[in-house]
């Protein structure tokens, strides 16, 4: 009987303390930690240039390929999502110290999985990586997939961007490093470069354009590389990136199995950019 009365006082004790501490601020309740406005409300950053047919800005307004897919699905998991587009390099910066839920466009690497959340069914879509030259110089180049022989030639790269693991383990390549795709195409031009990496579909989708007129890409392809919508390790409450991933996991596996998703890929004409 002692032993029972005892018991209840602590239990009692152990209550009356957690409800201060409650009170006091030190202790969230969980349904705090998971509240409908962390889930409701969440914002995604990107690269602030245009990514044809992927990701860009037509008459103001953002749309492409990647940004109809993550509205569709948000739209689904009843999320409002706020796109931030920011320099590709501060967008990492803002992604992973936590201050967006997501960024689009992601490509993996080792590194970027310590702050970042990657699904497989979050993939947007796979990056083809080519080599671009200026059409009048493409017959000076042959290589295979090893890149042997390519170590005297100026590699025209983006700063901040991994072009697939495969071509950045390539330590001998001699790499430049300039800002934005328009600046590849100025160095192939002014013949600074000798090649230049881009992915294949944003490519095609700057030569509908009218952009790099005079270049070309060249085969064979370097690599595939998925594109991920990712999320966050480091936002406030940590275990909501892991939710939103496996979130838009569910519903993404859904839809790429959809007419729906189908007809999107048409409206993007997106078989011509394979």
């Amino acid at each position: 009987m002692a032993t029972t009365i005892l018991s209840n006082c602590i239990d009692r004790l152990f209550q009356c303390l957690l409800l201060i501490l409650l009170s006091l601020g030190f202790i969230w309740p969980i349904e705090k930690v998971h509240s409908s406005e962390v889930l409701q409300n969440i914002t995604i950053v990107r690269g602030i240039g245009d990514y044809p047919p992927l990701e860009m800005e037509e008459d103001g307004q953002l749309t492409g390929l990647h940004i109809d897919m993550i509205r569709y699905i948000a739209d689904k998991l009843d999320i409002k999502v706020e796109f931030l587009s920011l320099p590709w390099g501060r967008a990492i910066q803002y992604f992973s110290s936590g201050k967006a839920h997501a960024i689009s466009y992601y490509g993996y690497t080792k590194q970027r999985e310590l702050h970042a959340v990657y699904h497989t069914e979050n993939i947007l879509s796979n990056t083809r990586w080519v080599f671009l030259a200026l059409e009048e110089r493409q017959n000076e180049f042959n290589f295979d997939r090893s890149l042997k022989g390519l170590e005297k030639l100026v590699i025209g790269v983006q700063h901040g961007y991994s072009h697939g693991e495969y071509f950045d383990s390539m330590k001998h390549l001699v790499r430049d490093m300039v800002l934005t795709e328009f600046d590849l195409e100025r160095m192939l031009k002014n013949k600074r470069h000798d090649l230049a990496m881009m992915s294949r579909q944003e490519f095609l989708g700057f030569k509908k354009r009218g952009d790099f007129q005079g270049v070309v890409a060249l085969s064979p392809s370097i690599d595939i590389d998925p594109q991920y919508l990712a999320f966050s390790r480091n936002i406030k409450f940590k275990q909501e990136g892991e939710a939103l991933a496996k979130a838009f996991a569910i519903e993404f596996k859904i839809y790429k199995n959809s007419q729906a998703y189908k007809d999107l890929l048409k409206r993007y004409q997106f078989q011509d950019y394979r």
